[in-house]
């Protein structure tokens, strides 16, 4: 299966997982995927941007309903950080609890051998 397709799946399982379950799916999904695809070099960057993209869409669903950045202007004004550094910090979570659990698998497993 090519990376494009591996990517959607791992996007769209990251995606629902944590509007189902919890937050804490994202790692568990990259995990998974890094040690599905163990011989792939580029997993845990494409994890990382996988759940960029997926908290991004579930960030836009939950914004629809609510008034044009109502939640970002006063979550970041408590925060002190503004609303576009707040919106950053919240899609580089994600990002970063994936990208660091697709690494520690690829770490440990150790593959035989690399693909590019």
């Amino acid at each position: 299966m090519s990376r494009a397709l591996w990517f959607l799946g791992v996007t769209a399982a990251m995606a629902t997982l944590t509007w189902v379950v919890a937050w804490w799916m994202v790692p568990v999904v990259a995990a998974v995927w890094a040690y599905a695809r163990r011989g792939d070099v580029a997993v845990p960057l494409l994890a990382g941007l996988a759940a960029i993209v997926a908290w991004g869409l579930l960030l836009a669903l939950s914004a629809s309903a609510a008034p044009a950045g109502s939640v970002l202007r006063s979550v970041g004004a408590a925060m002190q950080v503004g609303a576009g550094p707040l919106l950053v910090l919240t899609l580089a979570f994600p990002a970063l609890l994936a990208s660091s659990a697709a690494a520690l698998v690829r770490a440990v497993t150790r593959p035989d051998e690399v693909t590019a």
